[in-house]
């Protein structure tokens, strides 16, 4: 059992670096083939998440478009000041 062992990290050795130096998309990609690879094995499923990730984005760009098309934000003259305003600590009840 221990051979076997020291197969696997032997054979983790060598592919370690192969696999640092794939572009990123590539690494994305097989850590998709592994994870599906896995659950396989284990009798489990991965769901897929894109679909719902486009449909989410497509409804955030429509509502952004509604706002442009509102002028939602102009009355807001400086964005960067407006941002730190909305971004400052209030008091919370009971906590003095």
């Amino acid at each position: 059992m221990k051979k076997n062992k020291e197969q696997h990290t032997t054979s983790l050795a060598r592919i370690l670096p192969l696999v640092e130096s794939l572009p990123q998309a590539d690494k994305f990609q097989l850590m998709q083939s592994l994870l599906t690879q896995l659950a396989w094995e284990q009798g489990l499923s991965l769901q897929r998440r894109n679909k719902v990730k486009s449909s989410q984005g497509k409804r955030m760009a429509a509502v952004l478009q509604r706002m442009a098309d509102r002028h939602a934000l102009s009355h807001i003259d400086d964005p960067a000041a407006w941002q730190r305003e909305i971004r400052k600590d209030r008091p919370l009840p009971g906590r003095e």
